[in-house]
Order: C-alpha cells, then structure tokens, then sequence
C-alpha cells in the first residue's frame, strides 16, 4: 500500500470514529432521573428545572414506554451551547434511545403510533406547518424520514399504519393578505388520510374556494373524525374576519383497506 492511500484510510477511519463519537456525545448530552430532565457537561449533572420530558406509550415494542426532551438552545438559556433536536429515552428506566438533530426544535410535537415503529413530528408556526413521516430503528436508535408534508392544526394515528392530518394547499398559495395572524383561514386546507405501507393519500374533505376543513379530534371510540369548517359566501369575503363562519361536524373514520 502507498503511503498516499494509507492516509486517505486513515483520514476515513478518523472521521467515521469522530462521527460515532459525536453522535454518542449527543445522545448523551441530556438524562431522565425520576422523570426530571438533566443536562450532562463535562460529567457534571444540572437538573433543568423549568424543562420537562413528554411520555408516550406504545404496545407494539419490547418496552413500549418512551420519552423525549425538546433542546432548542435558541429558546432556552439553560440549553444554549447544546445541538438542537429531540432527545429520546426508552422504559421505565429512560435509558437513552436516540438524538434527532432538528432546527427550530422547540416547536415540535412527536406522536408515535399505537405500535411504537413510526412517528409523526410537526414543526413550524400556528398557521403552517411541516409534518414529517419517520419509521423508528429502535435496535440503532435511528429516525428514518420517508415523507414530509405541509399541514395545520392537529394530526392523529388512527391505527399503526395510516394517520390523518390536515393538508395546506401551497400550490395555489395564500388566500389573503398577512395570512400569518388569521391561523388556519390563511391557506386551503383539506383533510387527508395517509397510508405509511402503501404510500398513498386519501382526501376525505376537500376545500375549496370558499371552505376550509380542519381535523380537530379522533374520537376512536366512536370511530369518528371531527371536523372544523371555515365558510364564506364569495371568494372575497376571506379578507373580512367577520364574514368569515365556522361550524363543527363529523365524518367516520375510513375502515382499512
């Protein structure tokens, strides 16, 4: 072997150890005792105080209990110096079980579905959203993101396969001016099932011109969809709030294929 390849080896070999070192470092970086958050620097452990860990539970894993810490060190003092991302712990004990570096951290919401292999996590402002698909390795503590979309308000597994969400038209654009103050009335919205095995979306209300549909509740024990709709009466109207009506209503939830 010359010595010009022998150092690119080298050099490789370094970097992929510094890689795995840097990904343990993280996942590392912050601890659950008695469900109270911890950051670890330099082997010292701060309790953060006015932190806490969300919990799930799932029956479809080993363990199906799971927590994870939202670090964004541009939110919060105690956490600045850290990478920004989620923090994941495992069972009744919280042994750590993976970092997702992710941007703008503190505004996610994660679900996990019923068997605890995939996860939804929603990031962004009130009006618009990204939601993105990820199935969990939880033998490599690893998040594999399959899909991404842009939606607003709630979303909901249904079963551990397919989810419902409420999908942001962005093809067509705004419908009014700063649609950022007047929440989901700003873009069309539909409400959409999405099936993780087959990859394919179900429109199950679609908006149009002049109404906005938003999936505000699972109500799994009905087997039902709640639905909250935006109307108005011209196209025009969207620019006034106070033409703008709203109502409640239901849809069942669709039976698997």
């Amino acid at each position: 072997m010359n010595i010009r390849k022998a150092l690119w080896l080298g050099a490789v070999l370094l970097t992929a150890i510094l890689c795995r070192e840097t990904a343990r470092a993280a996942e590392g970086d912050y601890i659950l005792k008695d469900r109270q958050v911890y950051r670890v620097d330099g082997g010292k452990e701060t309790l953060l105080e006015d932190e806490e860990a969300q919990w799930a539970g799932t029956d479809g894993t080993d363990d199906g209990l799971w927590a994870w810490v939202l670090v964004d060190p541009d939110m919060t003092e105690e956490m600045q110096g850290s990478e920004g991302g989620i923090y994941f712990f495992r069972g009744a004990d919280a042994k750590p079980a993976g970092f997702l570096p992710m941007k703008d951290s503190g505004s996610c919401v994660v679900e996990l579905s019923p068997s605890g292999e995939k996860m939804l996590i929603s990031r962004g402002g009130e009006a618009k959203r990204e939601l993105g698909f990820y199935l969990v390795d939880t033998a490599n503590k690893r998040f594999v993101k399959k899909a991404a979309f842009t939606s607003a308000g709630r979303f909901f597994w249904i079963d551990p396969h397919r989810f419902v969400f409420s999908s942001v038209d962005e093809r067509k654009g705004p419908r009014i001016k700063n649609w950022e103050y007047r929440g989901n009335e700003g873009w069309r919205c539909s409400v959409v099932l999405y099936d993780t095995v087959e990859g394919t979306r179900t429109v199950l209300k679609q908006a149009t011109d002049t109404k906005n549909y938003i999936v505000t509740v699972c109500d799994e024990e009905n087997g039902t969809l709640e639905i909250w709709e935006h109307f108005v009466k011209n196209v025009k109207d969207w620019n006034d709030e106070k033409k703008v009506k709203d109502r409640d209503f239901s849809i069942p939830i669709p039976a698997a294929g």
